[in-house]
C-alpha cells in the first residue's frame, strides 16, 4: 500500500512465522501428524512468498513461486484430509459444491488461456491442486455442528480469489493496488486455513480430555 520495500518484504516473512508460532503453542498434545501437515505447509508458503518478491525481475522467480505454493498446498491437503478421515461421522460429499466450484474454476482457467503463454501448463495444473485444496477444506467439517470449519472455508475462498488476482495482475492487466490485494486476499486466507485448523484441533482436544 505504501509502496515500501521493507514493508513487503518483512510482512512476507513476518507472516507465516506468526501463524507458526500460533499454531505450535495451540496444539500441544495433538497428534504430529496434524502439527507436520501444518508447518510444511507454512513453510513453502513463507519461500514461496519470498519468489513472488522478486518475480517482476526474473520470471523463473513466479515459476519458482509456483512450485512452492503447490507443494504449500499438497501440504494442506493432507492437514485437511486427515481432519476429515478422523471426524467420525465422516461429513458427506457436497456434490453440487464439487460441481459448481469445479466448474468455476476450469472457467476461469479457460479465460485466462490466451493470455499465459509458456505458462498455460504450469498455471493449469497449480489451479488444479487448489482446486483440490478448496474441496479437501470443504469436506473435513460438518460445518453445522463444527462452526470453526467456516474460518477455513473463507480461507480456502480467500486464497483461490487471490490466485484469481495474481493471474490477471501477471498475465492479463496490472490492477491498481494489486500488489496489496494480493497480499490481504492471501494474507488472510492464510490466517483463515491456520486458524480454522486450529479451533477443530483444540476442541478435538478437549473432547478427549473429557
Amino acid at each position: 500500500m505504501f509502496h515500501l520495500d521493507i514493508l513487503s518484504y518483512t510482512s512476507k516473512f513476518l507472516l507465516p512465522f506468526i501463524l507458526a508460532i500460533q499454531f505450535v503453542l495451540g496444539t500441544e498434545g495433538i497428534p504430529p501428524v496434524f502439527r507436520i501437515s501444518m508447518l510444511a505447509a507454512l513453510f513453502f508458503t513463507g519461500f514461496g512468498d519470498m519468489f513472488l518478491l522478486f518475480s517482476e525481475q526474473n520470471t523463473w522467480f513466479f515459476s519458482f513461486s509456483l512450485i512452492t505454493f503447490a507443494f504449500s498446498l499438497l501440504a494442506y491437503i493432507g492437514f485437511f484430509l486427515k481432519i476429515r478421515y478422523s471426524n467420525y461421522p465422516l461429513p458427506r460429499c457436497q456434490w453440487a459444491f464439487i460441481f459448481a466450484a469445479s466448474a468455476a474454476v476450469i472457467g476461469f482457467i479457460f479465460f485466462m488461456l490466451p493470455y499465459l503463454g509458456q505458462m498455460t501448463i504450469p498455471v493449469i495444473i497449480f489451479a488444479g491442486i487448489a482446486s483440490v485444496m478448496l474441496q479437501a477444506v470443504k469436506h473435513a467439517y460438518r460445518l453445522k455442528d463444527q462452526p470453526s470449519g467456516w474460518y477455513a472455508m473463507a480461507g480456502a475462498g480467500l486464497y483461490i480469489i487471490s490466485c484469481a488476482i495474481i493471474a490477471i495482475h501477471y498475465f492479463y492487466h496490472p490492477l491498481e493496488m494489486g500488489n496489496f490485494l494480493i497480499m490481504l486476499t492471501y494474507g488472510l486466507a492464510q490466517w483463515g486455513l491456520v486458524t480454522g485448523g486450529l479451533l477443530y484441533l483444540r476442541m478435538r482436544r478437549g473432547y478427549a480430555m473429557q
